[in-house]
């Protein structure tokens, strides 16, 4: 990931927001809305693309959400919250 590394990361919201919103706005408009770089928001993507939806929300860890230090953590959380799980 060291594309990323320096560059503004999107919260979990804006994750979720992405995940909601995917067939309205391209790479480049969610980019400008959301203030982050192009990398970013496709690095962010293929991350979505790698979540499952989770039959048993027990399957879903309790700490999803316990680390926003880098890009595939906050996937996760969003993720976990919309009950899906990183594969």
């Amino acid at each position: 990931m060291v594309e990323l590394e320096n560059k503004k990361l999107p919260t979990p919201e804006q994750v979720e927001w992405i995940m909601t919103e995917w067939n309205k706005y391209t790479i480049d408009e969610f980019s400008e809305a959301l203030g982050l770089e192009k990398v970013v928001v496709e690095k962010t993507v293929r991350y979505l693309r790698r979540l499952k939806r989770v039959t048993n929300e027990k399957d879903i860890p309790a700490i999803a959400c316990y680390r926003e230090d880098n890009l595939k953590s906050i996937v996760r959380c969003a993720g976990a919250k919309h009950g899906y799980m990183m594969r």
